[in-house]
């Protein structure tokens, strides 16, 4: 179908003939042009269809973006454990000993930050070394240290060790938990592994202090402090240096006979299973 329109010739007007595939060619040869001069990069396709019901282009124009799945984090040689991983950094190895030097690094979600160096939320306690005639036992000495060290067995080399495992290692955990400790029964468990009991209590002026001593099986456990639960506590925890005993300070009036006292803080968590260890790269 033809439709009218005007074009320009010296001062006057002349009435012409212009049909629709022509304007659309014209506004597509002008939008080209104005894209191009601001910069923006246009890719003409050869092929245009102009039909009325032509929606979309054709397959074979779309690109996909899909992107090929990470095969780890931080690192090639990572054992994630939680939402920790565990990094070999060196290997180190005598006649009788042999140690595994490694990082920590925390893959916690914060936004805009890159993965960091964690300081103490995982706990690689227990590890072993593989050969083909027996497995030894070695590791950490404490959450802070970050080499595991293994004592080897008389004929037995590091050209001997066929794999490496942290097994059941510990995560740092919130502790929030009440408990409740009387003359009658001065003793109570406040995680499992870790006892509170009441060693004495004794008025000072219009107050009275309640001495309790913390013992547990493993001293890396006792991450948290002691305090009085309910109103007629004053809020001062006084540790002893080896933070296995605390006084609290009671200013209600008559010490109740049954006291409940809140331990806070944190414990470590077991968890259960066997993490492999890659330490190929250092061979």
């Amino acid at each position: 179908m033809e439709e009218l329109g005007y074009t320009r010739t010296g001062e006057g007007r002349t009435l012409g003939i212009v049909n629709g595939r022509t304007i659309s060619f014209t506004i597509v040869a002008f939008l080209i042009g104005v894209l191009a001069a601001a910069g923006i990069g246009v890719r003409v396709i050869d092929e245009v269809r102009t039909d009325e019901d032509a929606t979309s282009l054709p397959p074979e124009n779309v690109s996909s973006t899909t992107l090929p799945p990470a095969v780890f984090f931080v690192d090639p040689d990572e054992t994630l454990i939680a939402s920790t991983a565990l990094v070999p950094i060196s290997v180190r190895g005598t006649d009788s000993t042999f140690a595994i030097e490694y990082e920590l690094v925390s893959l916690a979600p914060a936004p805009g930050v890159p993965p960091t160096v964690s300081s103490s939320f995982i706990f690689p306690r227990t590890w072993t070394l593989t050969t083909e005639s027996q497995t030894i036992a070695g590791g950490p000495a404490s959450p802070t240290v970050r080499v595991a060290r293994f004592d080897l067995p008389e004929g037995v080399v590091a050209d001997d060790i066929t794999s490496v495992q942290i097994i059941d290692p510990l995560m740092l955990y919130p502790l929030d938990t009440l408990f409740e400790l009387s003359e009658e029964v001065p003793s109570a468990e406040i995680i499992d592994g870790v006892f509170a009991e009441l060693l004495s209590v004794s008025e000072q002026g219009d107050s009275i202090i309640v001495q309790i001593g913390v013992d547990a099986v493993d001293p890396i456990d006792i991450m948290f402090t002691i305090e009085g639960s309910g109103p007629g506590w004053f809020p001062t925890t006084l540790f002893g240096e080896d933070r296995r005993r605390v006084d609290l300070i009671w200013v209600g009036g008559d010490l109740p006979e049954v006291m409940t006292f809140r331990a806070r803080g944190n414990q470590w968590v077991e968890l259960e299973g066997s993490y492999p260890v890659s330490i190929g790269r250092f061979e």
